[in-house]
């Protein structure tokens, strides 16, 4: 474990999102609310540095897993939707956006964004980004991968089927917070962390993945779940690898494939520290 060269040193923390099998970073102020886009760097491997891909407020993988999305600010309140590619560069000038707008993930059926980020109000959507269009709109989408949009309720969750807007409703398996999820890179199966940071109204937290198939729908509880934790907001996450493991970043490091007994533990170690973002390349 090492840190590659030329990544900014210093008061700063740095996120990290899986674009295919690359990794993007965006650079944040530790202590204080940036006023000024924020630096966002292409991973270029474990002995080279980072290539600039510019600044922009939000950013996200495209759909084919070989650029991203970016909000570029062009003036205070004029910003625009961007797509970037790793091997050719900014792509057209792209289109007029909120500059409040975050954008999450492509998918073959749209744009995953949230309106209004950070706000009260907020609301996410799916929208075609070539021409802005809304393809469907939620006060909470919690992902959207292959054919499935999983949509947040108050009491339950809901899964539709993007090819014919079908709709299916889904009993809770855990009681938690919002589900953190992350579907694998087909798609064929989510994982959802439903954890809850303050169990049972004190300072315990907790950790609790389930596997959603989207086909059944059917819901399976991962081995050892759940469990007491430290890293939900700091030094921990989960990934898929390419090979299909569920990988477990959270005091150790862990894989799991869907149908195995238990948990491989690694030999590797973790970086020390308060850090967050986890990504499995390639």
């Amino acid at each position: 474990m090492a840190t590659p060269p030329g990544y900014p040193a210093g008061d700063v923390a740095l996120n990290v999102v899986r674009v295919g099998k690359h990794a993007v970073f965006t650079v944040y102020p530790s202590y204080t609310q940036n006023a000024d886009p924020l630096e966002v760097l292409e991973y270029t491997g474990p002995s080279s540095p980072p290539r600039s891909l510019g600044r922009a407020w939000s950013v996200a993988p495209d759909a084919a897993g070989d650029g991203v999305w970016l909000i570029r600010q062009d003036a205070p309140d004029d910003c625009r939707l961007q797509h970037v590619s790793f091997t050719e560069g900014e792509l057209g000038r792209g289109q007029s956006a909120s500059c409040r707008t975050q954008v999450r993930t492509e998918t073959k059926h749209g744009l995953l964004i949230t309106i209004n980020g950070g706000a009260a109000e907020s609301t996410d959507a799916l929208i075609e980004p070539a021409t802005g269009r809304t393809v469907r709109q939620a006060p909470r989408i919690l992902g959207v991968a292959g054919d499935w949009m999983l949509l947040d309720g108050l009491t339950d969750l809901t899964l539709v089927d993007l090819r014919d807007n079908g709709s299916k409703q889904l009993n809770r398996p855990a009681i938690g917070a919002v589900p953190t999820v992350v579907p694998s890179r087909e798609g064929a199966v989510w994982a959802a962390d439903f954890a809850n940071p303050a169990y049972r109204n004190t300072s315990t937290q907790t950790r609790d993945l389930w596997l959603l198939r989207p086909d059944g729908p059917t819901w399976e509880h991962v081995p050892g779940m759940p469990f007491v934790t430290e890293h939900l907001k700091r030094a921990g996450g989960f990934d898929w690898s390419d090979a299909g493991d569920l990988v477990l970043a959270d005091g150790v490091l862990a894989a799991w494939h869907p149908g195995e007994p238990r948990w491989r533990l690694s030999t590797a170690a973790l970086p020390q520290g308060s850090w967050s973002g986890f990504a499995v390349l390639p």
